[in-house]
């Protein structure tokens, strides 16, 4: 997030194009708040000349506080004028404040270390997917509401690491909640995964009690379109996650009402009982066939053959 108070240059770097849009949103309302953006903010792509950049931030704002220039796809301008830029940087004008967009910013060059000590480098990478549910729960808080972290890991696995799609999950969610507070896992359960019917969950109740054919037949109603073989092994990663975290604490002496996830009793009866009847063992070696599916996929096999394998071997 970019700092409340302004400064005199900002760097957004990283390969998320929804992430960097986000933030140089954030920065042109901070900057340019009520002015007229046509009056004092100008754009260049590619690579400029520095002296075009630089008489811009120089040019005095009109009927506006400061100028705005940004530079997207900066890459190359910041490679061929790296010296220039630093010299510009020393001592920048004072009402001017420059924004550069680039894929990649090393931090140990000379121009990213005047940058942290004058302005603001803004990671703009995708999260990695054990980090999502710190960035859905920001994403969340803007929209004054909480995620519970079962709802968030549902999602990053339903979803995978596309902000945009998460984003717009959250502002659906947040819709359907209404005044209520927070996001739970029934909530994401009835309107994320809403897509696939209820074979989504058809599918995992099946593989709770064990059932390789209703299994199978929810399998069928979830395999669509394509990609959704990658949201499907999702679903069973989220459901094996669940289950060995709940396993782990039973068998250290948790009690049950701690160690196994909120959910609806029937369902709680059912994986209490799936916890009871399977060693901790035989989970270790689902994750093992989880990813050996996952690289059967990648590596072109049928994806229908390989998660029915999954299936079955899950249901043993």
């Amino acid at each position: 997030m970019p700092d409340t108070q302004i400064q005199p240059v900002y760097v957004l770097y990283g390969d998320d194009a929804y992430l960097r849009d986000e933030h140089r949103k954030q920065i042109v309302d901070l900057v340019v708040g009520d002015a007229d953006p046509h009056l004092c903010l100008t754009t260049f792509d590619g690579s400029p000349e520095p002296v075009e950049v630089f008489d811009e931030l120089r040019t005095m704002p009109f009927l506006a506080p400061r100028r705005l220039v940004i530079v997207r796809e900066a890459d190359d301008f910041v490679s061929a004028h790296r010296a220039a830029i630093e010299k510009f940087l020393q001592n920048p004008p004072s009402a001017g404040v420059l924004m550069l967009t680039v894929t990649r910013w090393p931090s140990n060059t000379r121009l990213a270390k005047l940058v942290a000590k004058i302005g603001q480098a803004i990671d703009c990478s995708v999260p990695e997917k054990g980090n999502l549910g710190r960035w859905l729960a920001r994403s969340a808080d803007r929209r004054g509401k909480q995620i519970a972290p079962d709802a968030a890991k549902l999602m990053g696995e339903w979803i995978g690491r596309d902000l945009a799609a998460l984003d717009a999950e959250i502002e659906k969610l947040s819709l359907y909640v209404g005044d209520r507070p927070a996001i739970t896992l029934e909530d994401v359960c009835t309107l994320v995964t809403a897509s696939a019917g209820p074979a989504a969950f058809e599918l995992t109740n099946a593989i709770t009690a064990g059932d390789a054919a209703a299994a199978l037949k929810a399998l069928a109603g979830m395999l669509q379109v394509r990609g959704d073989e990658f949201k499907t092994l999702g679903m069973l990663g989220w459901h094996l996650r669940r289950a060995v975290a709940a396993k782990e604490q039973l068998d250290a002496g948790r009690p049950q009402r701690e160690a196994v996830p909120r959910m609806p009793s029937s369902q709680r009866n059912a994986f209490l009982t799936m916890l009871r009847r399977r060693p901790l063992p035989a989970f270790r070696r689902d994750f093992r066939r989880l990813i050996r599916a996952d690289l059967a996929m990648k590596s072109g096999a049928d994806p229908a053959a390989a998660l029915q394998e999954l299936v079955v071997g899950l249901c043993s």
